[in-house]
């Protein structure tokens, strides 16, 4: 059975996360700086707070970077698609209007152009990967910012004592 348009954009977003080799909010997250782990991250060295706050502000920036670049992404193939789109609603309400036909519905006239262009569903498609890739990165975003944020209330309530 052929992919439909959603399976194949969250299997293109699932490759592009994969491609970024960020390690998901786990244990293995940590497994490049031996001796840290996250439940344990109360009783840390100062040393080991250093550690984690590298870590984690690395990623946190990684991610912030690649969130706006898929977002300028996502914004570039809208623009195109809308543009796109636009003239071929003109075409075909315009030859309908010419061979004497009835006017469409905003959905049928929709279902018209997209059915007549393989560009445009191309764009459509692009349009679904990037918005997936952009909500999977900011997810993946907002843990290591949240973990970020930790480490950083324990280096706060430290240096307050």
């Amino acid at each position: 059975m052929p992919k439909n348009s959603a399976d194949i954009a969250l299997e293109k977003s699932q490759a592009f996360l994969d491609e970024l080799n960020i390690q998901p909010i786990s244990k293995r997250v940590t497994q490049e700086y031996p001796g840290l782990e996250f439940t344990t991250l109360h009783e840390s060295t100062n040393i080991e707070l250093e550690s984690y706050i590298t870590m984690y502000g690395g990623y946190r920036s990684f991610l912030e970077i690649e969130l706006a670049d898929s977002v300028a992404t996502k914004t570039a193939y809208e623009a195109s698609f809308n543009e796109l789109f636009n003239i071929y609603i003109y075409k075909v309400a315009d030859q309908r209007e010419i061979d004497g036909k009835k006017k469409l519905t905003r959905e049928e006239i929709r279902g018209a152009a997209m059915s007549e262009s393989d560009k445009l569903r191309e764009l459509r498609q692009h349009i679904m990967t990037q918005d997936a890739i952009v909500t999977r990165v900011t997810g993946l975003l907002a843990a290591y910012k949240a973990c970020y944020d930790a480490v950083s209330r324990i280096v706060t309530l430290r240096n307050l004592v």
